[in-house]
């Protein structure tokens, strides 16, 4: 395990604002600690590349959700039935779409890093009458950016008992 490094107040701050609507893993050895109630919150500036972003040797195939061709048909058919162990969860509602993007972004490298595959990203349905939400809509677009591309392997609508047509598996590549 790396050293623990201190934190700059503005990225401790930053990884407070990433953070707050995250659920704890069951494994942790440490509880997270909680955020100073009147430290002030700002919007997030992009993050930037984590080192332990795998290299694409080839350019990337376009993501679409429930395109689950690129690999074994056993783990495929565990991704769509919701059959795999759910790693972590974040719930992305009530948030605007830029602070839903960085805390997708901050989330999903977190994962990575700590060897997460399968995750569950709850967007929410949107509001009646206006058919499929915002970030519903634009997650899959987040997911195909160079950012994140890199760490994905697929995506599929969640079953109903992890929040259905409000919710996506994620199933992240191996950290090699």
């Amino acid at each position: 395990m790396a050293p623990r490094r201190d934190l700059s107040p503005e990225d401790a701050q930053l990884w407070r604002y990433v953070t707050r609507n995250v659920n704890p893993y069951h494994g942790a050895r440490h509880p997270t600690p909680e955020p100073e109630p009147d430290a002030p919150v700002e919007k997030a500036q992009p993050l930037h590349r984590v080192r332990e972003t795998p290299a694409p040797s080839a350019p990337q195939k376009s993501l679409s959700v429930g395109n689950v061709v690129d690999m074994d048909r056993r783990t495929a058919r565990r991704l769509k039935r919701g059959e795999l162990p759910v790693d972590g969860r974040i719930d992305l509602h009530g948030m605007t779409l830029d602070q839903a993007h960085g805390a997708l972004t901050g989330f999903l490298r977190g994962a990575y890093t700590r060897g997460a595959r399968c995750v569950v990203v709850v967007t929410g349905k949107g509001k009646a009458g206006e058919g499929t939400g915002k970030i519903r809509r634009e997650t899959p677009h987040w997911l195909n950016q160079a950012a994140l591309r890199p760490l994905v392997l697929a995506v599929t609508e969640a079953r109903t008992h992890d929040g259905g047509t409000g919710a996506f598996y994620v199933l992240l590549k191996r950290k090699r």
